[in-house]
């Protein structure tokens, strides 16, 4: 019997498929009876699964031209029931599945494995979501990339979508949802990753040094505090196309600013020096606007504290209990480094540390 006489039976027949819907504290249990002649006569399939607790659907999937039905997907997620879970699903839809507990395994995975489609957590050990997307957009343009994460913050999703991933899902999410989206993405034409330039790239200008904050101890609003302002240290420093800065103080709140303003939506790459890590040094770090996005590059320097290395200081500041964004949430590309030498060498000059 043909293909298509076949699927003309189905659907004469299709009061002998039946589905039925028990709500169940985990999703909908749905059950479906096709004869398996039938099935691979028509050559499809069908997949009726849930996922995350959410009622499911049915994903339908098309053999290739080789007659194999094995496209391949990595599950990044440091949960382990819920990677497994959802890898089930996955394999019993006839995919090939790899799994990655955290950011690094998987980015190795997927560079070594090439994968269609990548599904991520945002939050995870070893490289988070964001990272994640960067490092695998930069070396793996057609691979498709669901970032899911459980919090529903704007600037997490344009974060993730200016990372590289192709879709955001907010979790719970079904399958049915997913399926949607997938099919989606692999039958979108791709597009020409959007070149970015670098503010060396603009073109020099003059050396200068700004004043973004100069008091001590804590930041002073008023009229007192016109003439020098009330922000605490941050000093900018431009020069041959490098933008240095001199502390983290309150002023470094109102660089940013003035930096996404001035270069707009291009790469921002800086360097950041902290002289010392008392608190009115370091206050602002977490109100930079410019470590809240992806595609800029920041570097951390700092004299290697007595007491705690230079990323631990930086971070307890920005722990749960005193702020809602961890470090190393942050989505841009951020990279630490202490330092040992009194003297800091960068292209355009030389500092030394007093």
């Amino acid at each position: 019997m043909g293909a298509s006489k076949s699927i003309k039976k189905i659907r004469r027949r299709r009061e002998r498929v039946f589905m039925r819907n028990n709500d169940l504290r985990n999703g909908t249990k749905v059950s479906t009876r096709v004869t398996t002649r039938m099935r691979d006569a028509a050559n499809f399939r069908l997949t009726c699964n849930p996922l995350f607790g959410k009622p499911s659907g049915i994903c339908a999937k098309q053999p290739t031209e080789s007659g194999m039905l094995m496209p391949s997907v990595l599950i990044i997620e440091d949960d382990e029931d819920g990677r497994r879970a959802v890898a089930k699903l996955f394999a019993k839809a006839d995919w090939k599945v790899f799994e990655a507990a955290d950011g690094d395994s998987g980015v190795e995975l997927a560079l070594q494995n090439r994968p269609e489609v990548i599904l991520c957590d945002l939050l995870m050990p070893r490289s988070n979501g964001f990272q994640v997307c960067r490092t695998i957009r930069q070396q793996l343009q057609p691979t498709k990339i669901i970032v899911v994460s459980g919090r529903d913050y704007a600037v997490d999703r344009a974060s993730a979508l200016e990372a590289g991933a192709d879709e955001f899902l907010l979790k719970p999410i079904t399958w049915e949802v997913l399926c949607e989206s997938i099919d989606r993405l692999r039958t979108e034409i791709p597009q020409r990753p959007r070149a970015t330039t670098s503010p060396e790239e603009l073109g020099s200008v003059p050396p200068r040094i700004k004043l973004w904050g100069v008091r001590g101890s804590l930041p002073v609003p008023g009229p007192a505090t016109i003439r020098y302002g009330g922000n605490t240290s941050c000093v900018e420093v431009r020069a041959d196309g490098e933008i240095i800065v001199l502390d983290a103080g309150t002023g470094i709140r109102g660089l940013g600013l003035a930096l996404e303003k001035e270069l707009g939506p291009e790469t921002i790459k800086l360097t950041l020096l902290i002289t010392h890590t008392h608190w009115d040094h370091i206050q602002g770090l977490p109100f930079f606007s410019l470590a809240y996005n992806s595609k800029n590059l920041i570097r951390i320097l700092g004299y290697e504290g007595a007491r705690a290395g230079l990323g631990a200081i930086l971070a307890g500041q920005m722990e749960t209990p005193f702020f809602p964004v961890s470090l190393r949430e942050l989505p841009s590309h951020l990279a630490i480094e202490e330092l040992k030498d009194m003297e800091f060498h960068e292209s355009s000059g030389h500092l030394r540390r007093l």
